[in-house]
């Protein structure tokens, strides 16, 4: 198995909401909705596990270059029914 090693940045910023339909009209143009949910929207519901170490939560604190997670992943509603995915 091919382990895939990259660097991630990431940045976040707080904009007002009068930016945000700034950006929005001009990035629409290139951008498509999601296939899925209601006017390319959905509920993401995301459940992170570990070990009784917290392994998986010192890794990620002490930013170690590979680094692991494990997570399930639900779309819109949750229920036994319905598909989840297990990362």
């Amino acid at each position: 198995m091919a382990i895939e090693i990259f660097k991630r940045r990431e940045q976040k910023y707080l904009i007002t909401l009068e930016q945000y339909s700034l950006l929005l009209e001009q990035i629409m143009p290139y951008m498509r909705s999601d296939n899925f949910g209601v006017d390319g929207r959905y509920v993401v519901s995301s459940l992170y596990f570990d070990s009784d170490d917290h392994k998986i939560y010192f890794e990620t604190k002490n930013k170690l270059a590979f680094r692991q997670k494990l997570r399930l992943r639900t779309y819109n509603e949750t229920g036994i029914e319905k598909s989840a995915f297990l990362r």
